[in-house]
């Protein structure tokens, strides 16, 4: 059972259907914190790119990648005005398998980014496994440290 699955399950909560409206406003927040991410990366040196995929589940691709010197950095970006944020194995395995494709690359970083309201957080991920990324936590990693 997922780590999502329990904490639902732990408060009795049933997930309900997003209206139109809904989904188009969550599809937009995370467009934007897609975008933020993005020209922070560049404002830090790396090159960066957001890869908007309209077909999640048939390519290995990450939200955003990142490039610096021989650095490759796959991002699985979310964005949420609530406690917590998980991320499945499915999108953990994708960043994998893209990050799989480049070798000439020595260095290859697998993260997973949540920006909460005036906060990012990010953690790196060395394993397919379920995540959760809590607004009170701090990053586990400095991006400015990754392009050293």
């Amino acid at each position: 059972m997922s780590l999502r699955e329990l904490a639902l399950k732990s408060k009795g909560r049933r997930r309900r259907r997003l209206s139109s409206k809904e989904s188009k406003s969550r599809r937009r927040k995370g467009y934007d914190a897609e975008r933020s991410l993005v020209k922070k990366l560049r404002s830090l040196g790396f090159k960066a790119v957001r890869i908007p995929s309209s077909a999640p589940g048939s390519e290995p691709l990450p939200d955003v990648f990142a490039t610096s010197g021989n650095t490759l950095i796959a991002l699985e970006v979310k964005a949420s005005a609530e406690d917590r944020i998980y991320f499945s194995p499915e999108q953990i395995k994708k960043l994998f398998d893209f990050l799989d494709m480049f070798s000439p690359y020595e260095r290859k970083i697998a993260l997973l980014a949540g920006k909460f309201p005036y906060k990012w957080i990010f953690k790196r991920v060395d394993k397919i496994d379920s995540y959760v990324i809590h607004r009170d936590e701090e990053s586990e990693i400095k991006l400015e440290m990754i392009r050293e």
